[in-house]
């Protein structure tokens, strides 16, 4: 039988309740161990929710226990340094949520107190783990479009919930953190990871939770392709992304974590005629979605079984976090 990491999850948050744990339970490589909480009654009820076999009501007490092999950290982005540190200590291999951390500088003393502990540290962003954004990247590379000229990405939502840590300055709250960390991501990976030469951004803040709830960046490359990304917590929601290239684009209209038959289109061979466009070829790919978060389990645990290099590596990760550096000392010069 194939060996099964032992997993603790490091807080009972809703994203763990939903989607990462429902998706650990079906990796084939993965086992559900323990479970803790500050507090014995969340944690018990996560235990009897998905059987796990413990169940701790402080989160050194799990990572105190020597059978557990690797942690899943979802708590508040201002406790991830904290955490990931004190998991790579206790020897553990980590999958942190996204962002991974608050800052490029705390991402570098993550991974380099992970590489002290002879630990692994992954960002868990699932969605790179799907089939449906490298179906996109391999179209592309392929030249589908052409020399990509522009890309956007969107996500929104309206949040209705004002208790929700994303409304807590304090906790690393705010849209910017929570969803445009997604599109900046898909934004460098789908453009081969490169460095924006100027970042430009625009945000509306909550006069009451000083925390921003929509904004836009824009990032201009040194070979003139241009991205945008807007996140929100206060509009319609959508998951949206587009390339226009040279010769056409490609329009995603699908969330980023979809799950099942996922559907995109690739637009080219038009031209144009006075104002209008002529004679576009459509083509529609449709991608089987299994779940993302089984995916990012099984992957991680394979770097942790068989030596595999992390899906969402390091340098990934500081990109993601320089940038939103960036993003945030503008909006605030």
């Amino acid at each position: 039988m194939k060996r099964k990491i032992k997993w603790g999850i490091l807080g009972c948050a809703s994203i763990a309740k939903v989607r990462t744990i429902p998706g650990l339970l079906k990796a084939d490589n993965a086992q559900l161990y323990a479970v803790a909480s500050r507090g014995s009654r969340k944690a018990e009820e996560f235990q009897e929710l998905f059987r796990a076999q413990k169940a701790y009501d402080t989160y050194e007490a799990l990572l105190a226990d020597a059978d557990v092999e690797a942690v899943y950290i979802p708590l508040p982005n201002s406790l991830h340094c904290e955490w990931v540190k004190k998991a790579a200590k206790a020897k553990k291999h980590i999958l942190c949520e996204k962002p991974l951390a608050l800052s490029e500088e705390q991402v570098r003393e993550m991974f380099d107190v992970c590489q002290e502990e002879g630990v692994l540290l992954m960002e868990a962003f699932a969605y790179r783990h799907a089939p449906l954004i490298q179906k996109v990247k391999e179209l592309i590379d392929q030249g589908a479009v052409g020399k990509v000229k522009y890309l956007e990405s969107h996500l929104t939502d309206v949040l209705t919930d004002m208790s929700n840590i994303r409304m807590n300055q304090d906790l690393g709250g705010g849209s910017f953190y929570d969803m445009a960390c997604y599109n900046i991501s898909a934004i460098s990976y789908l453009l081969g990871f490169k460095e924006p030469v100027r970042v430009k951004a625009l945000q509306e803040i909550s006069q009451e939770y000083k925390v921003d709830v929509s904004n836009t960046a824009l990032l201009l490359y040194e070979d003139g392709v241009q991205a945008a990304s807007y996140s929100s917590l206060n509009s319609y929601p959508r998951g949206y992304y587009a390339i226009i290239g040279e010769r056409g684009r490609i329009e995603v209209p699908c969330n980023f974590n979809c799950r099942y038959i996922q559907k995109f289109t690739v637009t080219s061979g038009g031209n144009v005629d006075n104002v209008e466009i002529l004679d576009e070829e459509k083509t529609e790919h449709t991608v089987m979605c299994p779940d993302n978060y089984m995916l990012e389990i099984e992957q991680f645990g394979r770097c942790i079984l068989e030596g595999e290099k992390p899906l969402v590596s390091k340098e990934e990760t500081l990109l993601n976090a320089r940038i939103l550096d960036r993003i945030f000392e503008d909006v605030k010069g």
